[in-house]
């Protein structure tokens, strides 16, 4: 199929339903694009990036909150699911900045550290697949080997269940992937020198400082 001339307004206006958290209006322009003949690739990285990328700066500097965080990412997650698929049958790829596995560790069901973590790496050109709460050492295991995992990032604002994470990084040792994939901890409880002393790569203390450490881990600062 040949694609489409779009002009900039289509782009802003597509980006602007991130911005708007405005799921109902992201679908409905995305389907009109691809019914144009539009390039996925590009109404990702012209349209959508770009909303959540504005999105994920204003939480950053205060300038939004938390709700419209999550909203925004669940706009952008509809939208790039029927972007995916369009791509995928065309057999190209979209760029990422790399893939990360996140969760709260088990014994631990805290959702809002991790989820604002996830919504922010997301903004920042991340593929995020989040397992949620209280999740077994051994899921983390399996998601890292299903997903290609780049990056495990381990949350827990708990004192009593933050040793699940050195259990983790135990058991991607004994399952021969611990040189393939980096790790990231944080939550309330944990500091640098535990994460030193259970062997994770970095310690973020909040989301905008897992967004920076990620890019020093993966190699794009």
């Amino acid at each position: 199929m040949k694609m489409a001339q779009i002009d900039k307004d289509y782009f802003d206006k597509l980006a602007q339903t991130i911005v708007d958290c405005d799921k109902e209006a992201c679908v409905r322009l995305v389907k009109e694009g691809l019914d144009k003949g539009t390039d996925p690739l590009e109404m990702i990285s012209q349209g959508l990036g770009k909303g959540i990328k504005k999105v994920g700066d204003d939480f950053g500097t205060g300038a939004c909150f938390l709700p419209e965080l999550i909203g925004a990412a669940d706009a952008m997650k509809e939208g790039v699911a029927i972007l995916d698929e369009n791509i995928k049958a065309q057999g190209k790829t979209r760029k990422s900045l790399g893939r990360i596995v996140i969760g709260t560790v088990k014994g631990d069901i805290h959702d809002i550290g991790k989820s604002v973590v996830a919504a922010v790496l997301q903004a920042n050109g991340y593929d995020v697949v989040d397992l949620g709460i209280d999740v077994p050492e051994e899921t983390f295991i399996k998601a890292v080997n299903e997903y290609q995992a780049d990056c495990v990032a381990m949350s827990s604002l708990l004192t009593l269940t933050i040793q699940a994470m050195g259990t983790v990084i135990q058991k991607l040792k004994d399952a021969g992937v611990r040189n393939k994939v980096k790790v990231i901890v944080g939550g309330a409880p944990v500091t640098q020198e535990f994460a030193d002393e259970i062997g994770a790569d970095a310690y973020g203390h909040d989301a905008a400082d897992a967004v920076h450490k990620m890019a020093i881990l993966l190699g794009r600062k």
